[in-house]
């Protein structure tokens, strides 16, 4: 026996099609299966009663929480539910309701999608999300925020405390359980969800636990090599030995020099320290004539390969 078809069947969309997907679906469809234009009665019952669920939220949560446990066993209609009520008026009625925006069968239908006793179960209050904008350094050591918020449902305000972790990044989520809406029936309230936005730091960049960081040096340093003193998000300073004939780009490694990984406690990620050689942009007289007699002495052929390369063309 082939598998019953659920209301995102019907339609003939995706599970998360959007709400303008969901609609056009349906007014194509409407328009097609209509009675008074020689469509199929039934068959336009079970797309309007499909449109009746998927475009409303509440309903639409509740049928995709229904479906991942297979819906409800030895019930007709799409997906295993089964509608009960009557039409009041004609599918004209009906359909002009629907494009209104008004529901197909009115403000109660779908309430447990035809479950007796469904509309009184508890259900879980929906979780409520926040954010809290914290100072890079704040994120590198951890801080703890006082935040207040409004519950939607009843208006009032909640405080609560808020450990951002040290090592928080941008983006970052943290769960607080049973401080978001409350639930119907008896039911437990959702969760609290903040979200951490992390200042940009001047110096320092984040890769999940590693820091990274560009070290201007310039040619005469690149050239000779130097040893530079760097500062670390954790507030110490290192000595970088920059090697004679540092290049652009070259990249030294500090372990454990970087910031708290708040996915693995009691790691720390590496400071990635990139080297940029600087070009002087303004000389002097006597500098440009120093570089001068430097250039005209040097033999090396820098450009040897785009050479070769231009031979074979």
């Amino acid at each position: 026996m082939p598998a019953a078809k659920n209301f995102y069947d019907i339609l003939g969309v995706s599970k998360d099609a959007s709400e303008d997907e969901i609609k056009k679906a349906f007014r194509k469809l409407a328009v097609k299966h209509h009675p008074d234009s020689g469509g199929d009665e039934q068959k336009f019952k079970e797309i309007s009663e499909a449109y009746e669920t998927l475009s409303n939220p509440d309903k639409r949560r509740e049928y995709d929480q229904l479906l991942m446990f297979g819906g409800i066993p030895g019930h007709g209609g799409a997906g295993g539910y089964a509608y009960s009520g009557q039409a009041a008026g004609g599918w004209n009625d009906i359909l002009d309701s629907l494009f209104r925006g008004e529901g197909a069968f009115g403000s109660d239908w779908g309430q447990g999608f035809g479950h007796p006793g469904a509309a009184a179960r508890p259900r879980k209050g929906s979780d409520l999300t926040l954010s809290v904008d914290v100072s890079a350094e704040e994120a590198f050591r951890g801080v703890t925020r006082k935040v207040t918020y409004r519950i939607p449902s009843t208006g009032e305000q909640q405080t609560i405390s808020v450990a951002v972790p040290a090592g928080a990044v941008n983006g970052g989520k943290l769960r607080y359980a049973r401080r978001g809406e409350f639930g119907a029936n008896g039911g437990e309230r959702g969760d609290l969800i903040v979200v951490t936005n992390v200042a940009e730091h001047p110096l320092f960049k984040r890769k999940a636990a590693n820091v990274t960081m560009k070290l201007p040096i310039s040619i005469y340093e690149a050239a000779l090599g130097c040893t530079v003193e760097v500062p670390t998000p954790g507030g110490a300073t290192v000595r970088l030995k920059v090697p004679a004939g540092t290049q652009t780009g070259q990249t030294f490694r500090f372990k454990d020099m970087g910031a708290p990984d708040v996915k693995h406690r009691g790691k720390t990620g590496a400071l990635l320290v990139t080297v940029v050689v600087q070009t002087p942009e303004h000389l002097s007289d006597d500098e440009r004539a120093a570089l001068e007699r430097l250039r005209d002495a040097d033999m090396r052929d820098y450009r040897a390969e785009i050479e070769r390369f231009r031979a074979t063309i």
